[in-house]
Order: C-alpha cells, then structure tokens, then sequence
C-alpha cells in the first residue's frame, strides 16, 4: 500500500504551490504539517472499510481515490504540528486555509456534505470534480502562486519610503554650493534656516516668488 506525505510526489506544479504554501504559513506564525499527499487505490480501499466495516470513525466517502491518487497527485492533507492539538483548533485550519485559497487551492472545509478541515486541493477554481478525475480528466497546470501588491500596499509603502527618505534630508546641512544663497534667502526671511535640504511643494515655492515679491517691493 501506498500512503505518502512527501509533497514531491505530488503533481509538480502543485507540489511546487504545496511547498511555498508550507513556507508562507510558518512566514504567518501557522506551523503546518502535511500529513498525506497521495495514496494507491488499496490503501484508499483501507481507508473507506474505517467505519463501515473496521472500526473508527468514517473518514473518507469514496472507495478509490481521487485528488489524493498517486495518478493525479492534486492534493494534500495537514494539520498543527502540535502534539495533542493536531486538530482540535478549528481557528487554525481556517487561517491556513485562507492562504492556500488566495494561492487557488480549494479547501475541504467549505464542502456541505463532507467537511474535511485538513484536506487542501487544486480544482481548477472547483471547475474539477472527483467524477472528472475518475474519468481521467485533470484540471490545467496551476500557476506558480507569486505574490503581488496592491494599489493600497503599494502606496502605503510609497509614503513609508517617502518619509524615511525626507527625514534624512532634514538633517543634512546645506550644501556648499549653495550656502551663500541659502543665507541670503533666509536673512531676507524667505526660509527659517532649518532644514535646507528638505523636499519642497509646489504651494511652498509659490509662497517663496510672492514673498520675494514683497522683499524686492
């Protein structure tokens, strides 16, 4: 019987989405452990005779594989990498879930008939079925997740970066070039005298011509 949890045998795109999903979950504080990747139809047979005619509770509705087949290699199973708490923090299976959803995996936890909080899958935005892939018929290679910004992330950044670089400005002296001028523009009342090297608005250099104007007046 075959009963895996190595993440390479999964189909290789998958695998490869399956193994950045594992990196961003620990990068979120999440400690995930894949517990099961692909499986052989006896062992899928082992697993569907758990409630019906072995003992336990039933843990699968299927009696041949699908997602999970060593065939197919299109999903995975995990759970805390916690002793005793493997499963019950339902809390957990959400938060890791919601990245691999952004990523485009399908989560077992959003089924009505058979929820199954650890099982993450590649359906092709649910497009596959256990019934296509009984068929034979596989969704497309899932896209390598890359993560990408947003206009809101981008200009929170923008202004973070903006802020750091002003500040450093700020405490720069003015430079040589431009000392004598400087002085003059400040003894004329036109600056402060703080801060020479600091950005300058539009709204800031009209009010300099006007103030000019009424020196030169």
């Amino acid at each position: 019987m075959l009963n895996s949890r190595d993440i390479d045998l999964l189909r290789p795109d998958v695998a490869a989405n399956c193994h950045l999903w594992v990196e961003r979950c620990r990068a979120a504080g999440l400690n995930v452990l894949v517990t099961n990747t692909v499986r052989d139809r006896e062992y899928q047979a082992y697993l569907y005779e758990q409630g019906r005619t072995r003992p336990g509770g039933i843990v699968t509705n299927s009696p041949v594989p699908t997602f999970h087949a060593d065939t197919s290699g299109l999903a995975f199973d995990f759970c805390k990498n916690v002793k005793g708490h493997e499963y019950d923090d339902k809390d957990f299976f959400r938060e890791a879930a919601a990245i691999a959803k952004e990523m485009g995996f399908s989560w077992g936890g959003d089924w009505r008939s058979f929820v199954d909080l650890p099982h993450i899958q590649w359906d092709d935005g649910k497009r596959y079925t256990d019934s296509d892939i009984k068929a034979g018929r596989y969704p497309p290679e899932m896209p390598l997740w890359e993560e990408t910004m947003s206009e809101q992330q981008f200009y929170e950044m923008f202004l973070q970066a903006m802020a750091k670089y002003t500040k450093k400005l700020e405490s720069k002296e003015v430079s040589a070039w431009a000392k004598e001028d400087w002085e003059r523009a400040v003894e004329a009342g036109l600056f402060d005298g703080s801060m020479p090297q600091a950005p300058l608005t539009r709204e800031q250099a009209a009010a300099i011509i006007a103030r000019m104007e009424e020196v030169e007046n």
